[in-house]
């Protein structure tokens, strides 16, 4: 089995930026997602970035609150973050504003 050391891209979102905003409050994998059906023209397609990412985040989200919903559990959308956050697994030698709170 062959282990590959997690890390982030070099156009991965992070901060401190400007404005003063401390970075990102979660990150998702986002690079080399095979999101292309088999049956398109472009049967070996890898793709890279937010447009990885985001859809990747927020179908973990979208299985939480069906979850919650299932089981009649009150929530709201920020103990939702909070819940995700709090339970984050850190990667390790990454910053924090690069991965998150």
């Amino acid at each position: 089995e062959v282990k590959i050391n997690e890390t982030n891209y070099t156009w991965t979102s992070r901060g401190p930026s400007y404005s003063g905003n401390l970075g990102v409050c979660i990150s998702a994998p986002g690079g080399a997602i095979a999101s292309v059906s088999e049956w398109t023209l472009n049967q070996k397609g890898l793709k890279n970035g937010t447009s990885m990412a985001s859809p990747n985040a927020c179908g973990g989200v979208a299985l939480i609150v069906s979850g919650l919903l299932q089981q009649n559990i009150k929530y709201s959308p920020a103990r939702v973050k909070r819940a995700i956050e709090s339970t984050a697994r850190s990667i390790e030698n990454l910053d924090r504003f690069t991965q998150g709170k």
